[in-house]
Formats: C-alpha cells, structure tokens, sequence
C-alpha cells in the first residue's frame, strides 16, 4: 500500500514488519501444544538403542578380590619317591611324612563380562622319620638297610586361570550355570632325606627337586542358594602316559556381606612328576579349607 502522506509512512511500516513476524512465528510453531519441548526435556537414546538392565548381571558386585585361606589336609603318609626309567638300582622310598596345614591365596580379577582370571598358590610341608626296608640310592646318596632316616619334602603350588561362563549364557545370569576353566599350573617339590646315625663315610644327606609346568583344562558348576550365597563345586587337571600328570578338585560354599566373604570347604591335589627321570615323586593332597575375602568396590 502506498501512503501520499509522509506523516504516517513510518507508523505504517513499523505495523507491517510487526503482522509479518507474528504470521512468520506462528507457522514455525506446533499445532499440537503437547507436542513442544524445550532442549532440556528431550531424551538421548542409548547407544545402538541399548537400554540399561533392570537387574545386575551377577548377584553380588565383581571386583578385584583377595582370599587368605588355611588348608588343613588329612593327615597321611606323605608323598612317595619311586624310581624312574633311569634308575640303575633300587630308589624308592615311601610316605615321607605328615603333611603339616597349607596356608594359600586366591586373588580373582573380572576382566570379561562373563571371564574372570583367577590365581591360586599354596605352600605345604611335611616331616617324618622311618627306617630304609632296603639298601637304596635317592637322590645320589646311597642308604642302608636299617638306616634311621629323617626326612622332610615342601611342596609349592601356583594355578593362573581363566574361569568363563559357559552356559546357559544368558543375562542375568541363572542360578546354576556351568563355567568353564583354562588354566597353567606350576609345582615344585622339593624332598631332603638324611641319615644322621649312619656310620658310613660318605654322605648321608640327599636333596633333590622335582617340577611340574603343565596346562589345566576343566569345568565347574555353581548354584546361588540365595542372594549372597555360592555353592560351587569344580574340577580340572591334565596328564599323558607315562609322563607327568596334575589334577584338583574343589567343592565349596561362600557367603558374601559387604565387601568381605567367607569361604569353606573341601580340597584336592594329585600330582606326579616325569617319570622319565632318575627318580619321581606323587603324591595326594586333601582336607577342609576355611578363607576370608576382601573385595573391592
């Protein structure tokens, strides 16, 4: 529109440029009222449409956790040295004494959603005293019939594992779920064997060491009786013929309260070494075991 008067040309165009922005806003708004938010009211999805579980995937929080445990194996004879396929002449001597209580550790890392390396040593001792049924040589040393012998053996162990659910894979994960184990196990054995009422000239003193590297393969089982409470029971060991073997067995319960557990039950070792060698040592480790945890957060 034009306007001949110059009096109200500046009041019009004011006017104008007002109705033109009111009709610019109003298309730029939604019709549905409820349809408008601000920024702050919007919701990002979760990545890949993934939304946080209700429930946790395991009952009680994984962390990095250390046991302290003390195994107080049966009492028994003590492992045996046998002779080897290079044993010229007699070399065995059995059952070298009571095992005396094994204290150990357990220290457990999450790594997986569903893998937890694990670590497992102990040491064990062990004495006794008898008297040599034969003339024999153990360990280059050369023994007579009748000798009194004192003898002493210390066994140390490590086992560095990985512990994966297996099934049912699922998550949450069920109450009883089986898991499988892989692992690599270290065990030395070291025996001392002594005559010290010999009147023999030369030594009487023998000591030798035997050692075991071997993998481990297994599986275990575990039901949650409750929240806070584990009943598992596993097994895992390897072996060839006519060569060195390993194998242990656990079944335990633990009951966990804040950041510390406690733990109990029933252990069990077999091993033998090479017996390719001039002499080789088996033996049977077994008992109750009782430990406490720290885990963190």
């Amino acid at each position: 529109m034009i306007f001949r008067n110059t009096r109200v040309r500046v009041p019009a165009l004011c006017l104008s440029l007002t109705l033109f922005s009111g009709f610019i806003t109003a298309q730029q708004q939604p019709a549905d009222p409820a349809q408008a938010t601000t920024p702050a009211q919007q919701t990002t999805p979760a990545p890949n449409g993934a939304k946080k579980p209700a429930e946790p995937d395991y009952p009680d929080p994984r962390s990095l956790s250390v046991e302290l445990f003390y195994w107080q194996t049966v009492p028994g004879s003590g492992p045996d040295i046998q002779a080897g396929k290079l044993a010229t002449g007699y070399s065995s001597l059995f059952g070298l004494g009571k095992s005396k209580p094994a204290p150990g550790i357990d220290v457990r890392l999450p790594i997986t959603r569903t893998g937890e390396l694990r670590f497992e040593g102990f040491l064990n001792k062990g004495t006794g005293n008898q008297k040599a049924p034969l003339d024999a040589t153990v360990f280059g040393t050369s023994f007579a019939t009748g000798d009194y012998l004192s003898t002493q053996y210390q066994i140390t162990t490590g086992k560095l594992y990985l512990d994966d659910l297996l099934h049912p894979y699922k998550f949450p994960v069920s109450k009883f779920r089986l898991k499988s184990l892989w692992a690599i196990r270290y065990l030395k054995v070291k025996s001392t064997i002594d005559a010290p009422l010999s009147t023999s000239t030369s030594l009487t003193t023998g000591t030798g060491s035997q050692q075991i590297f071997l993998p481990e393969f297994g599986i275990a089982a575990e039901y949650a009786l409750a929240r806070h409470v584990l009943l598992r029971v596993d097994g895992s060991g390897f072996g060839l013929p006519k060569k060195s073997y390993v194998w242990d067995g656990n079944a335990t319960v633990s009951y966990r309260h804040g950041q510390w557990s406690v733990e109990g039950g029933f252990k069990a070792l077999g091993f033998r070494t090479s017996p390719a060698k001039e002499v080789y040592v088996r033996d049977i480790l077994q008992g109750g075991f009782v430990g406490i945890r720290y885990n963190w957060k």
